[in-house]
């Protein structure tokens, strides 16, 4: 069996690129191809990427690593456009492994009307986004990150946007906009904070969250009642601008806002405003509609911002297990024959 495995010859993905082609052994391929899809374009990576969000993997040529080895039988990545143009030019495809939670970078459509089985990494960094998620929150609240900016600025007395209001986090209400892998993790953190937790998710039930100690609020309580605000959903085009103007104006003038899942399921204008005219107290952005941000931002112009640049789930344990999960879902699927574990599981029928 042969497999082609996509690397990105950027920093952050380094880690990867040995359990990539161990995961392809693990498979069983006996001959494993390995090839950089960003073919030298390595400082266009940030972009590309949210291209493919917006675009989808059809609006990108094939990489040549797999024009040169349209007779693979496995293709194992993270972020490399498997397009429908390319499963049309490999009639041997069996299997697709991406080596992450999304899967925005595959046709999936496509996918299945070849027969073609789709596996991803669900969950691979969830404990490393919860834990940024938390620091991002801290950093935010406790103003550690504009703190740290002044002081290396030489402007260490710099007024603190929150400085008339600081709290503690003790004693409030933390809400979670999504309650899956990622927002039960935060929730599971913040509970030696002695901190509220209350959730929106249109996906679960009260009882399951029997145990947890979080509460199931309707969208507007949410963000009527929260004192820190983190969203936790998965953005497609029923949740892309799940937050707007409408949901900030809800929110407390003390209150925080803290995204580290998409840009997309926020209206970042809206958001803008809320935070240019101290609607709300303060924000803690890792995602944004244009990556790396640009120096002319305005969201650079704002002093009640931290502003990270897409780290939540970027550690090197994350990094570097990301493959295996996939792979293990790949034969865990070929011992049980659960459709659980595809992304199409149209195509087992």
């Amino acid at each position: 069996m042969k497999a082609v495995c996509m690397l990105a010859g950027v920093p952050v993905m380094q880690e990867m690129a040995e359990t990539i082609v161990e995961a392809a052994h693990l498979l069983g391929a006996d001959e494993v191809v390995s090839g950089d899809w960003l073919e030298g374009r390595t400082d266009e990576f940030s972009n590309l990427v949210l291209k493919l969000e917006k675009e989808g993997p059809n609006s990108f040529e094939i990489p040549q690593v797999i024009q040169d080895n349209l007779d693979a039988e496995v293709l194992i990545g993270a972020f490399c456009p498997f397009s429908a143009e390319m499963m049309d030019k490999m009639p041997n495809l069996k299997v697709i492994c991406i080596c992450r939670g999304g899967i925005e970078n595959v046709d999936l459509d496509a996918a299945t009307a070849h027969g073609i089985k789709v596996f991803n990494a669900a969950g691979r960094n969830a404990n490393a986004v919860s834990d940024f998620t938390v620091g991002m929150m801290l950093a935010c609240v406790r103003n550690i990150a504009q703190s740290n900016y002044n002081i290396r600025t030489a402007n260490a007395d710099a007024p603190l946007a929150n400085a008339d209001n600081t709290p503690d986090m003790e004693g409030k209400t933390v809400g979670l906009v999504g309650f899956g892998h990622i927002g039960s993790l935060v929730a599971k953190k913040l509970s030696g904070f002695d901190v509220k937790v209350v959730t929106y998710d249109p996906f679960i039930s009260a009882d399951a969250l029997e145990g947890t100690g979080v509460a199931l609020v309707e969208k507007d309580e949410l963000f009527r009642t929260a004192d820190i605000v983190s969203v936790h959903a998965r953005l497609s085009e029923d949740t892309f601008h799940l937050i707007g103007e409408h949901e900030l104006s809800l929110m407390k003038p003390t209150a925080y806002f803290v995204n580290t899942a998409r840009a997309g399921l926020v209206d970042y204008d809206a958001l803008y405003a809320a935070l240019r005219d101290g609607r709300i107290a303060a924000a803690a952005l890792d995602v944004f509609y244009e990556e790396p941000v640009p120096a002319d931002s305005p969201w650079l112009e704002l002093n009640n911002v931290v502003l990270t640049g897409h780290l939540g789930g970027v550690t090197a344990d994350a990094q570097r297990k990301s493959p295996l999960i996939a792979a293990r879902k790949v034969l865990s699927f070929k011992e049980s024959g659960n459709v659980c574990l595809l992304m199409n599981p149209d195509v087992a029928k």
